[in-house]
């Protein structure tokens, strides 16, 4: 059964209660703080996004690569526990970074393309239209950010890596040609072109062919200690990964190695007993260890690391040895290894970012005792508070822990478990939603029960996850979904081909079968983009964009302890007046309050700012009565002819106080609930190099008030790889 609630209150009335808030702009006294990043930018340092191949120099310094990092450090460079290079030009402007990245000492060689922003950039620097180029951008080792040209580079006119790109693949644009692996001896360097099918030797002063050999979807490179080259093929096709030995000159050396059943190879190393070492990127999580014969044979000896990484009991905990999808892995001269992860593996072919946030780490091979360790383990992913313990923060696939008695900015945080388990939970939605991430996080505690809720950055999917300590650690157990339209591809089988549907584990195996999955029999799709949240009784809402507002109850817990809703139970609830579009709602319901942003006739939506929050916030008190009352209305920042836009894009409400983050311009306004007057507003500090990223993402802030009074309110930065964190007590 429906039920449809009116709200009556006119135009004027409404428009009496407006807030005069907007005129404040007073800075309160507060603290800038962060999550998930071992630096926070005010020493000009942080750790990138993602790690997809590393190069370890002699001298102990890891170069990086990726295809992607928000602030432009595709490729950088790490020692001794800190952040000391990034090589630039590898991002925007039609560039982007790579896969693989190999050093000599004299040159730096790591995998990018080059695009044309949509046929926008034309010029020699670019290729023509709808194409893009994948080849070698080639650096100096004494200042990675400036080129090393060569007489055949092209690109990059305007800067100072003009000259320094070889380009190996001209494709249509969409087409992943991306370089898998690369290795450089002084004389030598040695190209994995997986799209050509074939192994490139290039002069590694001149940059010019020597010669190639066929090898099937040819990856990583390995130049052993005799010069001979170890070499991942097979990274697609139907035959699978191998690991085989070929001489500089493309002549095969004794047998494939012979790997347990199972494991798929991602990297090579050479130990400093000579041991062939191969990361594997299954189910294992390890470093397997192979003795080579002088005939070129091997036979595996051993492994390194835990066996299932971070999801050997306690499934989810983090810590030494506990690998977490490898990446690269490498050794300096004195005998130190070199492990990159991204919690994911390397990124799958036609996919941009397929990490879930860089762990680089150094361990001392004697005595495998850990060096140091760093980490970048956010991207458009917000925190959310346990309501039982405000020290306990989720993002989307991290739990944090907090100690607030730390004074130091940035050290309040510590890792303490990754709940996204892909071997365990394949159907794990945030595997196969799109952008490829769990999303924005609603940490609720309903009788007792943890529950996760999360959304993806615009708002198109509701997931849900439950835990249970005792048998899975720290890991989100799948345990429902709500999608508004039906998901582009063939994931999940049994989807409705129209209309919104849900699916809830009634088994209790964390898949998705397609006997579990209900399709709304009356109302086909739901608006596109309607705004998800859930309140703290479990029950879950949906801001339905220009039809109102919806309502699912929680109908109680299964069997296995999922939450339950039906479509059946939905209430639906006209459009508030003054709106004509909701773009966010928060409902308390402790008192009974609803808050809703969004836009109204004389304050119209505009699709070219189709992220905001809108133009003015109204709370309304008794909203479950049937005849709810407006009780205030706050104008929201808006000036779209300023530089930066000023627009908001995030409501939280803790306690006393509403917190708005604006979308462009780094800020965060505080209302007061009671009466909706601005009291001020926060900006990043300089412990945070007084900035961050866009909050790019529909619910980007999340606000706790502690027993202490102070209140902690969390911003997604989308530029650095971490959650900003605000500490103030009015």
């Amino acid at each position: 059964m429906k039920w449809l609630h009116r709200i009556s209150l006119s135009v004027a009335a409404l428009c009496a209660a407006v807030s005069p808030g907007a005129s404040a702009q007073t800075q309160p006294t507060y603290e800038t703080s962060w999550i998930g990043n071992s630096f926070g930018f005010g020493d000009g340092k942080w750790v990138q996004l993602d790690v997809e191949a590393i190069s370890v120099g002699s001298d102990g310094t890891v170069y990086t690569n990726a295809p992607w990092d928000e602030s432009g450090s595709e490729v950088g460079a790490y020692k001794g526990g800190s952040k000391v290079a990034v090589a630039g030009n590898t991002h925007g402007w039609g560039n982007a970074g790579g896969d693989a990245v190999a050093s000599n000492g004299t040159y730096l060689y790591a995998g990018m393309s080059i695009g044309n922003e949509s046929n926008a950039l034309v010029g020699s620097d670019y290729p023509p239209s709808n194409t893009t180029w994948y080849g070698i951008t080639r650096r100096l080792v004494s200042n990675i950010a400036t080129g090393a040209p060569f007489a055949s580079g092209i690109g990059n006119s305007a800067n100072v890596t003009k000259n320094s790109f070889l380009r190996e693949n001209a494709v249509p644009t969409g087409t992943d040609a991306s370089i898998r692996g690369l290795a450089a001896s002084a004389t030598e360097l040695y190209v994995a072109n997986t799209y050509a099918n074939q192994i490139e030797v290039d002069d590694a002063n001149t940059m010019r062919r020597l010669r190639s050999w066929a090898v099937p979807s040819p990856g990583r490179i390995l130049i052993d200690t005799d010069g001979t080259l170890w070499i991942i093929q097979g990274l697609q096709g139907a035959t699978g990964r191998s690991i085989v030995h070929y001489s500089t000159a493309g002549a095969l050396i004794g047998s494939a190695v012979s790997l347990p059943s199972g494991t798929v190879p991602v990297d090579l190393a050479i130990s400093p007993s000579g041991q062939l070492l191969v990361a594997d990127g299954g189910a294992s999580q390890q470093i397997l260890l192979y003795n080579k014969t002088a005939s070129g044979q091997t036979s595996l000896a051993g492994q390194l690391g835990t066996r299932n990484g971070i999801f050997h009991v306690t499934t989810g905990v983090p810590g030494d040895w506990r690998f977490n999808g490898i990446t690269g892995i490498g050794f300096d001269a004195s005998g130190n290894l070199y492990v990159a992860q991204n919690g994911f593996g390397p990124r799958a072919f036609g996919s941009v970012f397929d990490g879930e946030g860089t762990v680089l780490e150094s361990y001392a091979w004697s005595s495998q005792a850990l060096n140091w360790r760093l980490y970048g383990l956010t991207f458009v992913d917000g925190g959310s508070f346990d309501p039982a313990e405000p020290a306990s923060v989720f993002s989307g696939s991290k739990h944090f822990s907090l100690d607030y008695r730390q004074t130091q900015p940035g050290q309040e945080w510590s890792y303490a478990g990754f709940t996204l388990d892909r071997f365990q939970y394949p159907d794990d939605p945030a595997l196969h939603l799109p952008k490829g991430v769990r999303g924005e996080p609603m940490v609720r505690r309903v009788n007792g029960s943890l529950l996760l809720y999360t959304i993806d950055m615009y708002s198109h999917y509701l997931s849900i996850y439950r835990f249970n300590a005792a048998a899975e650690g720290q890991v989100a157990i799948p345990s429902g979904l709500f999608a508004e339209n039906p998901i582009p591809g063939s994931w999940p089988s049994g989807q409705p081909s129209y209309g919104e549907w849900m699916w809830r584990d009634a088994n209790g195996d964390g898949h998705v079968d397609a006997s579990e999955i209900q399709a709304n029999p009356s109302s086909g799709n739901a608006p596109e983009d309607g705004f998800w949240w859930v309140d703290s009784q479990g029950n879950i809402w949906l801001g339905m964009l220009g039809s109102g507002i919806r309502e699912l109850p929680l109908q109680g817990f299964d069997a296995y302890g999922n939450p339950v809703y039906t479509y059946a139970s939905a209430k639906t609830y006209a459009m508030p007046q003054p709106f004509s579009r909701v773009a966010r709602i928060v409902y308390d319901a402790s008192s009974d309050a609803m808050y809703v942003s969004g836009y109204t006739s004389a304050y119209p939506y505009d699709s070219s700012h189709w992220k905001a929050a809108g133009r003015l916030l109204v709370r309304y008190d008794n909203w479950s009565s049937g005849t709810p009352q407006a009780r205030y209305t706050i104008m929201l920042p808006w000036n779209v002819t300023a530089d930066p836009q000023q627009t908001p894009v995030g409501v939280a409400v803790a306690g006393n106080y509403i917190f708005v983050a604006e979308l462009y311009t780094d800020r965060v306004d505080v209302y007061d609930v009671r009466n909706g007057q601005q009291v001020g507003y926060m900006k990043p500090g300089t412990s945070v190099g007084g900035t961050s990223g866009w909050v790019d993402v529909y619910l980007g802030i999340s606000a706790v008030e502690r027993s202490t009074g102070e209140y902690v309110v969390l911003v997604e930065d989308d530029a650095r790889a971490k959650i900003l964190m605000y500490r103030w007590t009015p």
